[in-house]
């Protein structure tokens, strides 16, 4: 094997999934993606330096920032998925 060969650079991650989760691939403008993973670098910073001190997947710490911020902001502009408050 070459040895200038880098095994991370052709590194494939697959997450393990319960039945509770899936995987959603879609394309954005650069710009979009970049304000979503600097977001989500400041909630897992948020998230590191709270007193609770939680632990999350190093492996993976981005990603789910990222799912959490896109779940919320769905959540939060589709009316249909909004709780009915008016009860």
């Amino acid at each position: 094997m070459d040895e200038n060969f880098d095994d991370d650079a052709y590194t494939i991650v697959v997450p393990v999934l319960c039945d509770d989760l899936s995987i959603i691939t879609f394309v954005v403008p650069t710009e979009f993606k970049t304000k979503i993973e600097m977001k989500a670098l400041e909630l897992v910073e948020s998230f590191e330096q709270h007193p609770a001190n939680g632990s999350m997947d190093p492996n993976n710490k981005i990603m789910q920032a990222m799912s959490y911020i896109i779940q919320n902001a769905f959540e939060t502009y589709d009316p249909e998925l909004r709780p009915d408050i008016s009860e």
